[in-house]
């Protein structure tokens, strides 16, 4: 494959990853607000089926590099998985029971911004730029949610709950992606998540176990709720991750970033289509307002948009 055929798979496929992680909040909403199944459950079945399919197709295509993993790196993801596997899927999909799937994107929406605040403890300063992209976020968020209305401050979605539940999702991957990094570049992002998957799967097992609420699972006849789990488990879980590294190694890691911010709009759209959710035109604006601020705190400008999209890596993998 030569350097343009290379470039334009890896725009590709963050394009893809974008898009099918979108999916998760559709499909989960669908399977969630009819009880149809629990939240452990579908979180065990997900990183279950994706974390095995992502182990077979490694152990086929590089073996070596997927099993040069040590003890420590184990016990390390063991308790990165606590929070970036089980914490945020279980919050997750417990919220997706009680608020929209709009509601959830934007959410999650502000990782980012929950990622440079959590940073801050572990050393890292913030500048203008990013106080700024965070107030800006926060405010849109308050807005998409309807806190703030046209008759000024008030809550009554009817959501607290959900809303709160996405939210620790949001602050579960925030302390992943604070903690991860030594372990991810040691390890690669490929091998780290694979293995993450797995043992998260595993400690999802116990959770299960131990679950104190009621446990559902579609039944046999139950066929269109079995092919949404599978579809969660396999295309927004194994093929989305999978699609999110060939685009690291491929294109520049900033434009990888700004083609995740596609993540909630490609959801607005979808909630649209498929539950009917509308959004006037303050939380329109506030859509708008999140993605902005996240992009504001990251360095992200419409010009350095354009000369990432236009510039080739000088070199490819």
């Amino acid at each position: 494959m030569n350097k343009n055929a290379s470039y334009q798979w890896g725009v590709f496929c963050s394009f893809a990853s974008a898009f099918l992680w979108s999916t998760t909040f559709i499909g989960g909403r669908w399977l969630l607000k009819d009880r149809s199944i629990d939240p452990v459950s579908l979180s065990v079945i997900r990183f279950g089926i994706g974390g095995i399919l992502l182990f077979v197709f490694g152990y086929v295509f590089f073996r070596r590099k997927l099993f040069n993993i040590s003890f420590r790196d184990i016990l390390m993801l063991a308790w990165l998985s606590l929070w970036g596997i089980g914490g945020m899927s279980v919050f997750l999909f417990v919220g997706q029971m009680q608020t929209s799937a709009i509601n959830t994107s934007m959410i999650i929406a502000l990782s980012p911004i929950l990622t440079m605040l959590l940073g801050t403890f572990a050393g890292k300063r913030l500048n203008a730029f990013m106080v700024c992209g965070m107030l800006i976020s926060l405010t849109g968020c308050l807005l998409v949610l309807g806190v703030i209305t046209q008759n000024g401050i008030a809550y009554k979605s009817g959501n607290v709950f959900g809303d709160l539940m996405v939210f620790s999702s949001a602050a579960c991957w925030a302390v992943y992606a604070v903690f991860s990094g030594k372990t991810v570049e040691r390890l690669g992002g490929y091998t780290a998540t694979t293995w993450g998957m797995l043992i998260g799967f595993a400690e999802l097992l116990i959770v299960r176990a131990l679950w104190p609420w009621v446990l559902t699972i579609p039944s046999t006849a139950q066929t269109g709720q079995w092919w949404a789990v599978l579809y969660i488990a396999i295309f927004p879980t194994a093929i989305a991750f999978f699609a999110w590294y060939e685009a690291m190694d491929r294109i520049n890691l900033s434009l990888l970033n700004i083609m995740q911010y596609l993540t909630p709009l490609f959801t607005v759209l979808l909630a649209f289509l498929f539950f009917g959710e509308t959004m006037n035109l303050l939380n329109i604006a506030g859509a708008v307002m999140v993605l902005a601020g996240v992009m504001l705190a990251s360095g992200i400008s419409g010009w350095n948009i354009l000369s990432l999209i236009n510039r080739q890596p000088s070199k490819m993998p």
